[in-house]
């Protein structure tokens, strides 16, 4: 924005009369910017009111609409410390009798103590299996099985406790070692004999060869990324399926990993070897006595010269191994170098890791010194721990009930029946002596939930009511005609409490006699209020007690007989009597009649070229119109813009003009030996 001196030669405020002058100029603008106001307001408005109508709409409407709402069951047990029920829409009515033979568990393990390592130390997850006593040189492997998941854990000197409890909670079991009880725990996370697991333990020579795969990639140094590529890559090298071209791009991607390691060793090596340090050290020193300015025979600080000998073979070191690895990619690598040696070591390990797919699997008893063994199943199919009586097991059963006369399996105790849920909470055959009076028949009763569906009816009531009321104070709000969006300078004279006040006037009045809005409020009441044909038989709500109130109400609706409606509490509650008498007649009728509001609605939410879908107002028409608007203003503010810039040329004009007339008249005098002393 330009400086501007305001006045200097005329002593006029111009700053103040401009401002004047386009105050007058504005009026039209601020019309239109009130316009863009009141339409942003009346579009959130709008968007409010929608969303509570569409709430309506899509919930307790679209609820009262559906025959399955009115099909709702109620369901008691006369032991709900044995068994809790619920009733799904489709549980026969009448008495349904149930006994628990059996409930459903996980498979739990708790393993023997375990004092300390082989090493007389503490066991906690960073304890080695191998000084737990399990045997690693055989390439050991232990596999989980949990239901259709395994997963398998191969043995390495350096697998700790933490390695395998996170193997187990892989396949998905609770798992964990308690430092303060010394023992693991381990359990199924589901119950149900479909849930239990093994965990067993094998030595192959195939496992034994993966090992020294992973020995030579110095894998327990490796990042968790670069161990998961490793075992990626040595699982895909088994593949039947493998081409020698695939199998030939799994080796690069092995040595893409050893690269680093092998370079690395080769520059240590060469760091260390003293003919090395040697060869160089008579030149270094001599670049270090020229760079110090020393004569010969001054001594030369011995920290300074190893240092420098370092820095110079480490460079060395670099240049050799790039050249070695340049060699070897270009296929011209001689006999002794590192990275063909490695690449040599490796196919080797790779061809025994492949060939010894065919060699026997042994079983292995490492299990039983990490406190619970082998846990298997028998012949018989059931799990069994081997290997170490001090493990206790709890086997994974399934829950079993009779009802009405039939035994049932299920593997949870959240059982499901003929459209019962049952919750089993305790064994009711067999307390005593099985098949005597000692067991405990529950009898499960099933009915119907009137009082459910008369608050499903109510709620929709209730909600109705609070819609369009809200509907009634806005098509009905008092005129705001005189207030207008106020401007910066009259806010700037206002308190908040007097901004809000003003504004809320306006919000308030936005909708007031707006045709869309009586529109719908017209229809929302006529499609309840029309009557329906039920098996021949003409009904409306009224005929259950749902009537409006005072005309000064405009529609709201009333439940005759229910305490929360005061004006009708006292009358006869027909509905709960339909309810209870002829529900299904009840439950038609109030179908049909909420379908009658349903369709309604939907017309009204149809998409238009003025309305989006799911609009009750014009949306689209309402947007153009503000972009309209804003429009407009643009183009007035920047016709404004020019005329505040001519009123400024203007007066500027004229300052210079009268600075003019001042310079000639001073001129004048002076040339008639005029001063400003004379008299």
């Amino acid at each position: 924005m330009a400086m501007r001196l305001s006045g200097l030669i005329s002593g006029m405020d111009t700053e103040a009369v401009v401002k004047s002058l386009m105050d007058a100029h504005r009026l039209k603008s601020t019309k239109v910017q009130n316009k863009i106001t009141t339409t942003e307001w009346k579009q959130e408005k709008w968007k409010a009111l929608n969303s509570k109508i569409y709430s309506l709409y899509t919930g307790q409407l679209s609820k009262l609409r559906m025959q399955g709402s009115f099909a709702v069951k109620k369901a008691t047990s006369s032991n709900i410390g044995k068994v809790e029920v619920t009733a799904g829409s489709n549980a026969p009515e009448g008495t349904h009798l149930i006994k628990v033979k059996q409930l459903a568990s996980s498979q739990f393990v708790t393993g023997a103590k375990l004092d300390t390592d082989n090493k007389g130390n503490q066991i906690n997850s960073n304890t080695k299996l191998v000084d737990l006593g399990f045997d690693a040189s055989e390439g050991t492997t232990i596999q989980i099985k949990n239901g259709e998941k395994q997963v398998n854990l191969d043995i390495r000197e350096k697998t700790t406790v933490g390695n395998l409890i996170a193997s187990l909670q892989s396949a998905g079991l609770n798992a964990s070692y308690d430092t303060t009880q010394k023992r693991f725990f381990i359990s199924s996370k589901a119950s149900g004999v479909e849930n239990a697991f093994e965990i067993t333990s094998s030595s192959s020579v195939q496992v034994q060869d993966k090992n020294a795969i992973r020995d030579f990639l110095s894998y327990d140094l490796l990042s968790n990324a670069d161990k998961s590529k490793v075992d990626n890559y040595l699982n895909s090298y088994l593949n039947d399926t493998l081409t020698p071209e695939d199998k030939v791009v799994i080796e690069d991607k092995l040595l893409e990993i050893k690269y680093g390691q092998v370079r690395t060793k080769f520059v240590n090596d060469y760091m260390t070897n003293q003919s090395k340090i040697d060869e160089v050290t008579p030149e270094v020193e001599a670049e270090l006595r020229l760079s110090l300015g020393l004569e010969e025979g001054e001594p030369l600080d011995d920290a300074v010269l190893q240092a420098a000998i370092k820095d110079r073979l480490r460079l060395d070191a670099e240049v050799a191994a790039t050249a070695e690895y340049e060699a070897w990619k270009n296929n011209e690598a001689e006999v002794g170098n590192v990275f063909l040696a490695a690449e040599g070591q490796l196919d080797t390990l790779l061809t025994a890791y492949a060939n010894a797919a065919n060699e026997p699997i042994s079983q292995t008893g490492s299990l039983a010194n990490l406190g619970f063994g082998e846990i298997r199943k028998n012949i018989d199919g059931k799990i069994e721990i081997n290997g170490n009586p001090q493990a206790v097991l709890v086997q994974a059963t399934d829950s079993i009930v009779i009802y009405n006369g039939a035994e049932l399996t299920g593997s949870s105790n959240n059982f499901s029946v003929n459209g019962l849920t049952l919750t089993l909470k305790g064994v009711t055959v067999g307390l005593d002596t099985p098949g005597t009076e000692d067991d405990e028949t529950i009898s499960l009763s099933v009915a119907g939930n009137t009082e459910a569906v008369y608050d499903m009816v109510k709620d929709f009531v209730k909600s109705y009511n609070e819609l369009l009321k809200e509907m009634n104070d806005a098509y009905n709000a008092k005129s705001s005609r005189g207030y207008d969006p106020l401007t910066d300078d009259e806010r700037a004279t206002m308190t908040e409490e007097q901004i809000e006040k003003w504004e809320t006037k306006i919000k308030d009045s936005l909708l007031r006699r707006d045709n869309i809005l009586g529109g719908l409020i017209d229809v929302m009441r006529s499609s309840l209020n029309e009557g329906v044909t039920v098996n021949g038989k003409k009904y409306s709500l009224s005929s259950y007690g749902i009537t409006t109130g005072s005309y000064t109400e405009k529609g709201l609706l009333h439940i005759s007989g229910d305490e929360d409606f005061a004006t009708v509490a006292s009358l006869e509650n027909k509905l709960m009597d339909a309810l209870n008498n002829n529900p299904e007649e009840a439950a038609q009728v109030m179908t049909k009649i909420a379908d009658n509001l349903y369709s309604s609605l939907m017309d009204k939410m149809k998409s238009t070229t003025l309305s989006s879908a799911l609009t009750v107002y014009n949306d689209k028409e309402m947007s153009k119109t503000l972009a309209n608007y804003k429009s407009d203003l643009a183009k007035m503010e920047a016709k404004l813009l020019d005329i505040e810039n001519k009123y400024f040329k203007q007066f500027a004009a004229m300052e210079t003009a009268m600075a003019k007339m001042n310079s000639q008249s001073s001129a004048l005098m002076s040339m008639l030996g005029m001063n400003s002393n004379q008299n």
